[in-house]
């Protein structure tokens, strides 16, 4: 199989729905997650692999973009495993993007590009400190998206995993995001394997505006992919804007009018991407 296997661009990676983790603890394995349908395929060499698993970890997530593309999560930017992560897919040509790992400042994120130039960084907020320290992270270069780190953000605060709990940090995640004109933030996994459940998660992500999430399992792929899609009658709404107020707004003739026709014109791009992703495989 050839490095086409996973097609998704840095650019997609701004508008990509699931984001699948999949230890690194040979190739089939990340192989056969590749396969899934998932938009962005995440290489994990941190939460998915126990320390003395790592350096074999590093040596097979190497050698695997030699031939394949896709992103890698890495270890915590206080630590020496993120030292020797780099160390060990910097140069790598199927490298796509990099997730770090309880990103806490900027500082964290600029040290990761001196180390990896031009590729893009998914920052994982995973604490209090990281929620409160969101804005700044947003508008450091090379961040596409911010994601939400669910288990050690509810273990750092002591708090549950309700949608209540979790709607500061979400918004927080947000509106840093719009903010700093990135892509919308990454919601965390849903642990119950159960695909009303992640469907149902994934909606009040969507809801909250967040347009990405993470999964550990392949099963939860095409349903997260469906959820955070535009649907049918979302498209057939948005035409009917575009149609009755114009495409440039021409037509509308009051201030609520302008939003619907933002909110449209976001409907068909996102759907005529997608669309585009489905006939690519």
């Amino acid at each position: 199989m050839s490095i086409d296997m996973v097609r998704t661009s840095s650019a997609d990676a701004l508008m990509a729905r699931s984001w699948f983790l999949v230890p690194a603890v040979d190739s089939e394995t990340i192989t056969a997650a590749a396969q899934s349908g998932t938009d962005c395929l995440v290489v994990d060499l941190e939460d998915g692999l126990p320390s003395a698993a790592k350096d074999d970890g590093r040596a097979c997530v190497a050698g695997w973009l030699d031939g394949q593309r896709g992103w890698v999560r890495l270890n915590d930017a206080t630590t020496d495993q993120w030292q020797r992560d780099l160390e060990s897919i910097r140069g790598s040509r199927g490298l796509q993007g990099v997730m770090l790992s309880k990103t806490e400042s900027p500082e964290q994120i600029r040290a990761t590009a001196v180390a990896l130039p031009g590729v893009p960084v998914v920052a994982l907020i995973e604490s209090a400190a990281a929620v409160v320290a969101a804005d700044e992270i947003a508008r450091t270069t090379p961040v596409v998206r911010l994601a939400f780190g669910i288990g050690d953000y509810c273990r750092d605060i002591g708090a549950g995993r309700s949608p209540m709990a979790l709607a500061y940090a979400r918004s927080r995640l947000v509106n840093a995001s719009r903010a700093a004109g990135i892509g919308a933030p990454v919601d965390g996994p849903t642990l119950v394997l159960d695909a009303e459940v992640t469907r149902s998660d994934a909606l009040l992500a969507l809801d909250m505006g967040m347009t990405g999430k993470l999964t550990l399992s392949r099963e939860q792929v095409p349903v997260i992919n469906s959820a955070l899609a535009p649907g049918a009658d979302e498209v057939v709404w948005a035409e009917t804007i575009i149609d009755r107020l114009g495409a440039d707004g021409s037509r509308a003739t009051h201030g609520g009018h302008r939003p619907q026709l933002a909110r449209a014109h976001d409907i068909l791009r996102r759907s005529a991407h997608f669309t585009g992703r489905r006939a690519l495989r």
